[in-house]
């Protein structure tokens, strides 16, 4: 996977993946939410902190697959025409 193209479109998806995986976690919801405002919004959700754990994750994520592609340890061109 040398092209960057390839690499940064991969980093992308992993890490939306891997943010939409974290905002659940932690998550407390206000006891007595205020007039207009939903009672399922969260009272700290801690978003930059999910975020930066995205992106460490998704950096080592991308690492590993492009390690995996470089090495040639699997080839989808390889697995498709032995189907």
């Amino acid at each position: 996977m040398n092209d960057w193209i390839s690499v940064v479109v991969v980093f992308l998806l992993l890490w939306w993946w891997f943010f939409l995986m974290a905002l659940p976690i932690g998550v407390r919801v206000v006891e007595e939410p205020e007039e207009g405002h939903a009672p399922s919004a969260p009272k700290r959700p801690h978003l930059w902190k999910k975020a930066l754990g995205a992106t460490i994750v998704a950096l080592l994520a991308t690492t590993l697959i492009n390690y995996i592609i470089a090495a040639d340890l699997f080839s989808f061109r390889d697995a498709i025409e032995n189907w």
